[in-house]
């Protein structure tokens, strides 16, 4: 990740604040401005052309001044990625907002640094999703062949797209299984980390394959890496969000992937019988 991103803090608590500071410093950040005053930050984030700006409710959407507001009315800060700093539990009602008005990533306070890492990483790589192209991209594949339009505009809403570039590491074995992907552009591998820190290759995946879902669904970490062969756009869901049971995309969302669990059920079947079969006639 580039550590010369010009990265904003507008934190209302002090104490999370300096925290926020401090971590960045020890990621090796070497743009760090705080600009507490909500009043203040619009003119520096215009004049300084920040990369990433990281706030908290009381900053971001609070009474009288509202800063996400006014960098929406700013094309200027259209680049702007913006993480959400949440002092408490989000409900899903809440993320899905969040994404709807253009948060790019969240983080929980306190923190790890792995989490201001991840949540830096997930920002960065997001990229907008109303944009026509992306939209007919996603339009195109089987995944989502049992939405229609306006339902795919929504999810896309209440969800992001990330970008990555050939040879990154889309996650790793052993990270939280917090969300899950669908390759709407360019393919990846699914790898096994030996020993010898070589790997093996155990899938490799295409444009419109569906993957991470099952780390999301049992709760579990990673079992594998996964990682972009070419550059690689993902849309990407949030384990939060399936959470949301009264919302009937969501409900749409696990009848798909019921579906995938049949076939890849079926496949290993067929795979087990041949194997089977194969072992008898020698």
């Amino acid at each position: 990740m580039d550590r010369g991103l010009k990265i904003f803090i507008s934190v209302s608590d002090l104490a999370a604040s300096d925290m926020m500071k401090g971590s960045l410093s020890y990621l090796g950040y070497t743009s760090v401005s705080v600009v507490n005053n909500t009043s203040t930050a619009l003119g520096a984030l215009l004049r300084d052309r920040g990369d990433i700006l990281i706030s908290d409710y009381p900053n971001l959407k609070g009474e009288g001044v509202s800063l996400l507001k006014a960098i929406k009315n700013h094309q200027e800060l259209s680049r702007l990625k913006i993480i959400f700093l949440a002092v408490k539990d989000i409900e899903v009602s809440e993320l899905k907002q969040l994404y709807k008005e253009g948060i790019n990533s969240v983080i929980k306070f306190p923190f790890q640094i792995n989490d201001l890492s991840k949540a830096i990483n997930d920002a960065v790589r997001s990229i907008p999703v109303q944009v026509t192209d992306t939209f007919l991209k996603i339009r195109q594949l089987d995944f989502f062949s049992f939405m229609d339009d306006e339902e795919i505009l929504k999810l896309l809403k209440m969800t992001k797209c990330r970008k990555y570039n050939k040879g990154e590491i889309i996650f790793d074995e052993g990270q939280p299984g917090d969300r899950f992907y669908v390759i709407i552009e360019g393919s990846l591998s699914i790898l096994k980390v030996l020993g010898d820190n070589s790997e093996e290759v155990l899938a490799r995946l295409e444009r419109g394959a569906c993957f991470g879902e099952m780390a999301i669904l049992e709760n579990t970490a990673r079992s594998a890496r996964a990682k972009a062969d070419d550059t690689v756009l993902l849309f990407e869901l949030d384990s939060k969000l399936m959470d949301g049971y009264d919302d009937i995309i969501t409900l749409k969302l696990f009848k798909k992937l019921a579906y995938v669990f049949s076939d890849r059920l079926r496949n290993a079947d067929k795979k087990i019988k041949e194997m089977a079969l194969y072992s008898y006639s020698k």
